[in-house]
């Protein structure tokens, strides 16, 4: 089935007339005022009456197509009688009254058609939420709400086709501006396609907004790899949605929803990477656009004066007798002539060779730095320095209070302070057991600590 087969072509006759914009305002009076909602079926009089507002109307008064002129019949007749040929509208008659109805594929294709320059404003605001709490709840309930998860996939699918949509519209403002003639032309676009459309305010809003689809990323993607993986909760849902009969069997419906999950998680791992991309390529096209207008108005002011300073000066010439005609160089000096060459500068004086001198080093510096780095060895609790020192305190088979631990160096004191914070729990052939109290210890404060040697080093 091709398109034409579901949308007849007469529908677009009307929109490729001469007259396509008188036709384009009747059609949307006609769909705002009756169509809209389908509250009630209008009566042919009422649908000629608004015809013949649109074409009152200063701004289509004069717009007419080739064959308006028929047989006695006035403008709105004829209009309503096009519209009612090509397909958009059709009469009913209902006993003594005749109605006005509008077909469903002419109702479809108005609708599209009013909604796409919605669409450009990147009114997306509550998808990402409206599809995480979707697929959360067609996981919780699979037999009840597996509608959720197709119409969680159409969401998905129209949040990406409104960011694609910022991206392409934001080549096609760069391709426009560059065509610019000139500052005022740029300028004029600029403002035009950044600020009177929306298009990157509303979606910078969005994502400054609480609503960012990014803010849901990470659950959407989760809850997606999680319904996927549950085979139980798939065969549910295929089962109900085998029993509703919108698939063929089960397996069918199973491989409808996992396809359905994989393209909604898709959706979301790169759109990351698209969101990126228009926020570099926006900040770009306004540097852009930035440095254009700098540069410009530079080139503007300095090609203006200098060529005000030559008309003077070729003036000047004229009038002071020096020349015979008006020249943009007037007072060129004589070419290749030595009072124009320029004058070599003064030569640079020779550089004088330098007697390289070897630094003597000090023999209490290098001992100074030999005894700081004997004293940071001594001072590096290792777990075998910490070993060798706790083995030697606790020889016995029984605990020993780290209390009575008498210190012989500063390294025993660093040692005793390692073993109270806690950092030497784990040395094998050494058992620590700290207390929960606090004491006061003779040379540091901090838990009580009882070591002893494991019995298979006794």
């Amino acid at each position: 089935m091709s398109l034409l087969d579901t949308v007849p072509y007469t529908l677009f006759r009307v929109l490729c007339s001469p007259a396509r914009v008188r036709n384009v305002a009747v059609l949307e009076q006609i769909f705002a005022q009756f169509f809209d909602d389908f509250s009630a079926a209008p009566k042919k009089a009422e649908v000629i009456q608004i015809v013949r507002d649109v074409i009152n109307d200063p701004a289509y008064s004069s717009i007419k197509d080739d064959d308006d002129n028929g047989a006695g019949d006035t403008a709105e007749y004829l209009i309503f009688n096009k519209l009612r040929d090509d397909g958009w509208i059709m009469e009913v008659r209902n006993r003594r009254a005749v109605e006005v109805h509008m077909p469903r594929e002419a109702h479809a294709l108005l609708s599209m058609l009013g909604g796409l320059g919605e669409e450009l404003k990147v009114d997306i605001s509550a998808e990402a939420s409206l599809i995480d709490s979707g697929i959360l709840a067609a996981y919780d309930a699979p037999a009840d709400k597996v509608m959720n998860i197709a119409s969680a996939r159409r969401q998905s699918i129209q949040l990406r086709r409104s960011i694609d949509g910022v991206l392409t519209s934001l080549y096609r403002i760069e391709e426009n501006l560059m065509q610019s003639e000139d500052l005022a032309d740029l300028l004029q676009r600029f403002m035009e396609s950044f600020v009177d459309k929306l298009l990157l305010e509303n979606y910078r809003t969005l994502k400054a907004s609480s609503y960012n689809p990014m803010r849901f990323q990470r659950s959407i993607i989760d809850n997606t790899e999680r319904f996927i993986n549950d085979e139980g909760q798939v065969a549910r849902a295929a089962a109900a949605l085998a029993d509703q009969g919108l698939a063929q069997d089960t397996p069918s419906a199973t491989s409808q929803i996992r396809a359905d999950l994989v393209r909604i998680r898709d959706v979301f791992a790169n759109l990351g990477d698209k969101l990126d991309l228009i926020d570099r390529f926006s900040h770009r096209l306004e540097r852009r656009i930035a440095t254009t207008v700098r540069y410009q108005e530079a080139a503007r002011d300095i090609r203006d004066e200098v060529l005000r300073e030559a008309i003077r000066g070729a003036f000047a010439c004229l009038d002071g007798g020096t020349s015979i005609c008006v020249s943009p160089f007037p007072g060129i000096p004589v070419a290749l002539s030595t009072a124009t060459l320029a004058r070599p500068r003064k030569a640079r004086d020779p550089v004088e060779p330098q007697v390289r001198k070897q630094n003597v080093v000090d023999p209490v510096d290098l001992k100074r730095e030999e005894l700081m780095d004997e004293y940071v060895a001594r001072m590096a609790v290792t777990p075998h320095a910490a070993i060798t020192r706790l083995s030697e305190f606790a020889a016995g088979g029984e605990y020993a209070d780290l209390d009575s631990f008498e210190p012989k160096n500063a390294r025993d004191i660093a040692v005793l302070f390692e073993a109270r914070a806690g950092h030497l729990e784990h040395l094998p052939g050494l058992e620590l057991k700290r207390m929960n109290t606090i004491k006061k210890g003779p040379y540091m404060s901090g838990p009580k600590v009882f070591v002893r040697l494991r019995e298979e080093e006794i």
